[in-house]
């Protein structure tokens, strides 16, 4: 998920400043569309944004795939508390405006290299606090990544991990205690080794003089 892949895609070529611009634009869109007419709009715009910097398919998928689990799961929570008639609009609507939050930032990542990004942070804010927000974004594909290796291999010792399995909330507690657990130590020494790189960059000596 959000690896960049190299193109000469109308996309690619624009700023990292104004896809930065674009991806909290289209971004805000999805956290304030409510109505069906309004989601599809901002779906076709996602979409057509997508495919104008000539990703593939196999690239939504992988961009896609854990939003589309969720948003089983967040249509399943709606229909057991509201009921068919109640909950299955509201359900789908919130998944939906999840994906297309998240949507944009997966192009911008996809189309812009690290570097473009850094230089591009560098120039609205302090070094260091480029430096974080450059590195928070380069975890989104990485804890997606390592999502997927953890669901793999709890899955191989028995977790009921797979698309099927989670339409039943009685192995919702697999994703809690298989997946969700593991993920976030895995996270907290990640956390613990990006501080150390940082310091080792002269970050926190830096802040200090100022």
């Amino acid at each position: 998920m959000g690896k960049f892949r190299a193109g000469n895609s109308p996309v690619h070529r624009l700023s990292a400043g104004w896809k930065m611009f674009l991806t909290v634009l289209l971004s805000a869109a999805a956290f304030s569309a409510r109505r069906p007419l309004l989601l599809v709009a901002l779906f076709l715009i996602n979409g057509g944004y997508y495919f104008l910097a000539k990703l593939r398919l196999k690239d939504l998928w992988r961009d896609i795939r854990l939003f589309l689990l969720q948003t089983i799961i967040v249509v399943a929570l709606y229909l057991i508390k509201d009921g068919v008639a109640d909950g299955l609009w509201p359900g789908i609507r919130t998944g939906l405006q999840v994906l297309l939050f998240f949507l944009p930032g997966a192009v911008f990542l996809r189309t812009t290299q690290a570097s473009q990004i850094m230089r591009s942070l560098e120039k609205i804010m302090p070094r260091n606090m480029a430096f974080f927000t450059f590195t928070s974004f380069r975890f989104i594909p990485f804890f997606a990544r390592e999502m997927r290796e953890i669901a793999m291999a709890q899955r191989l010792r028995g977790a009921r991990l797979e698309p099927r399995n989670l339409v039943n909330p009685k192995n919702w507690p697999d994703i809690f205690h298989c997946l969700i657990i593991p993920l976030i130590i895995r996270a907290l020494k990640t956390a613990q080794e990006a501080a150390l790189s940082a310091e080792a960059r002269g970050f926190e000596a830096a802040e200090t003089k100022g």
